[in-house]
């Protein structure tokens, strides 16, 4: 379990939900595995398949009959039906999975008649250690949970401040074109939206609002925060305040280097490249359709 524990570790450390898995025939580890879904972009990606796959590999079979399944985490229905019909005889597990487990958690496949094998099932080794791995990753996750608000008083400070790190210091654009009378709280037809991450603003966006049209501005990421789909969770929520305020259709002017965001939330370009503020723009456009 110590070497499912260290499979688990390194998931843990590439986001991925910290779940490891080796497979032991022989006293000799033949397999090894740790969930790489998100990362490999990988539906059957989880750490029993992972090292199951490279343990028939190291046999040069399918059939693991004889073979030791240590796993940090109660498996799922996926991983507990690859169990059975691949034949490993144990199956060694660190804490139960209340949500999804399927060796006695949610369902208990070995109790299900029908089937040629069911394996040996050994549960809790290390048990409170594993769950605590997985407490604490959902801890730092929800920790990094990037939330869309709307401005108050109490952020506005802050969010001018975002503006002027990616506008100005960073684009060299002029404080006076980046600044107008709509920066203000009161504007009654103007929202002005952040995006937060464990109390700090890393993005901004302006809505303005007038005859059924919604105009997306000041749209800026912080640089340690970019590539990491904040933009698109901004836009995200423009097109939602949109559906839900009877607007017929959203106006912007892209950055050329941000277009791809806008597209990928089903913007299309409606004009020729310009120059503004010294910075290639494009006009994009995305109807409305009011949800049903």
């Amino acid at each position: 379990m110590d070497a499912a524990y260290q499979e688990a570790l390194q998931a843990y450390d590439k986001e991925e939900v910290p779940v490891g898995a080796v497979v032991v025939y022989n006293n000799q580890i033949i397999g090894r595995g740790h969930n790489v879904r998100e990362t490999q972009h990988q539906p059957s990606g989880h750490a029993e398949i992972i090292a199951m796959d490279q343990a028939g590999e190291t046999l040069g079979s399918w059939n693991l009959e004889g073979c030791t399944l240590y796993v940090t985490l109660e498996p799922c229905a996926m991983c507990t039906g690859a169990i059975m019909q691949s034949r490993v005889s144990t199956v060694v597990y660190g804490s139960k999975e209340p949500k999804s487990g399927c060796l006695g958690s949610v369902i208990d496949f070995t109790k299900i008649e029908g089937y040629n094998h069911y394996p040996e099932v050994i549960a809790g080794i290390q048990g409170d250690k594993t769950k605590q791995l997985m407490l604490d990753f959902f801890k730092q996750q929800r920790n990094k949970q990037v939330k869309i608000k709307k401005v108050d008083e109490s952020m506005f400070k802050r969010y001018l401040d975002v503006r002027k790190k990616v506008f100005v210091d960073e684009q060299n654009i002029d404080p006076s074109e980046e600044y107008d009378e709509l920066d203000i709280l009161d504007h009654q037809q103007v929202s002005h939206v952040v995006a937060m991450q464990q109390n700090h603003v890393i993005g901004t966006m302006r809505l303005y609002c007038s005859d059924r049209t919604m105009k997306i501005g000041r749209l800026a990421v912080l640089k340690p925060y970019r590539n990491k789909k904040i933009a698109s969770k901004l836009v995200r929520y423009a097109i939602i305040q949109a559906e839900n305020n009877g607007i017929d259709k959203i106006e912007l002017n892209a950055q050329l280097s941000a277009m791809n965001i806008y597209k990928r939330q089903g913007f299309e370009i409606t004009g020729e490249i310009y120059e503004e503020v010294g910075i290639s723009h494009i006009k994009m456009i995305k109807h409305i359709k009011t949800p049903i």
